[in-house]
């Protein structure tokens, strides 16, 4: 009789063994597949950016054609937008996304943590130029004429796209956290 009874338990606790094991492989996979959804962010906002910086190129380099008389400050515009984008390929590229999911909790942590720290040391160093340029771009749009409407329809302008890119880096940050969190939950589970 016991061993019956026993013989019982074994298969029972087989079944939920494999039950468990079923559900651990499960939860890998959609960690994993959500893993790859951050990442997938991060990367699209990376070559979103790189994308408007080959957009903008060209229209930086009509503007400085046009108006010869500032050569030198459109040569600076040009070369501040293009040492921004070295930048940001090279911090993108020591961050290496996809090696991300596979590195261990504490490598992935110091990686995303530098990542940011020098992001928001590009974003502050890089910012003056780009306003620098932003307010040329408006001064010869409008013939150098600020007058009250102008001033206040460009600032309102430059204000939306600043929210707009804090928003983005916000969000940006929030996703590498998340496939921080989810390694860390990987590791865990292991």
């Amino acid at each position: 009789m016991e061993s019956k009874e026993l013989q019982e338990l074994r298969e029972q606790f087989n079944l939920i063994s494999e039950k468990l094991e079923k559900q651990t492989i499960i939860n890998e996979i959609l960690i994993k597949e959500s893993m790859k959804k951050n990442v997938s962010y991060v990367e699209k906002t990376y070559k979103l950016y790189i994308t408007a910086v080959i957009i903008c190129a060209p229209i930086l380099i009509l503007f400085f054609a046009i108006y010869k008389a500032l050569a030198a400050l459109w040569i600076f515009g040009i070369v501040a937008l293009l040492v921004e984008v070295l930048l940001y390929r090279r911090e993108f590229r020591k961050l290496n996304v996809m090696e991300l999911m596979s590195l261990g909790h504490i490598e992935a942590v110091a990686r995303v943590t530098r990542f940011k720290k020098n992001l928001k040391k590009i974003n502050c160093v890089m910012f003056l130029p780009g306003l620098f340029l932003f307010i040329m771009l408006v001064g010869m749009m409008t013939d150098y004429k600020f007058d009250t409407g102008t001033v206040v329809y460009y600032s309102i302008f430059a204000f939306i796209v600043i929210i707009y890119e804090t928003v983005r880096y916000k969000r940006m940050f929030s996703k590498l956290d998340a496939v921080l969190k989810q390694i860390k939950d990987l590791r865990d589970e292991e």
